[in-house]
């Protein structure tokens, strides 16, 4: 498991090792599920669509618009924009897909799937899983490891204190 010395990128990490596992249980839901939709009154399907709920709004949400309102217009103020400008850009696709995979769960939580709302549920999850995944991994790789070197102890203590009142 990957550690940063600097909070703020900590916590982001933590954030996203929340976000694989939320989605890697959709992911498994979707696996095990491929032809007939699943019983939402299986304890394991109940869960993972219940995470998916709550963890994509609100997380998704809280994550992304910290990262623009905090952390981009720094990097670009200290002149690099293009990490935020092509983050920004992937949020922007992320959010709209979050949201409709996150009330396609409620709705299957409050009403079951039948076999078109099933078909529609796999093919905008395994969207959001795919471009979920790709997307935390640019994070991981470029804008974490940026953090840990453009931030000052005193703006890391700023920053992680606001993230952690978001959460």
């Amino acid at each position: 498991m990957m550690s940063f010395a600097r909070r703020t990128a900590q916590l982001l990490h933590e954030d996203h090792q929340a976000t694989i596992a939320v989605i890697e249980s959709l992911d498994e839901l979707i696996a095990r599920a491929r032809k007939k939709a699943p019983d939402v009154t299986d304890p394991a399907v109940k869960k993972a669509l219940g995470n998916a709920t709550g963890a994509i709004e609100e997380e998704i949400s809280n994550h992304f618009g910290f990262e623009e309102d905090e952390l981009f217009t720094r990097l670009e103020e200290m002149g690099d924009a293009a990490i935020g400008e092509h983050l920004r850009s992937e949020h922007a696709a992320l959010l709209p897909l979050g949201e409709d995979v996150a009330q396609q769960s409620r709705d299957a939580l409050a009403n079951g799937f039948d076999d078109a709302s099933w078909l529609k549920f796999r093919t905008s999850a395994g969207e959001l899983i795919e471009r979920m995944f790709a997307h935390i991994q640019k994070e991981e790789m470029a804008l974490l490891p940026m953090l840990e070197e453009l931030l000052d102890d005193e703006t890391d203590m700023e920053l992680s204190s606001a993230y952690a009142e978001i959460h």
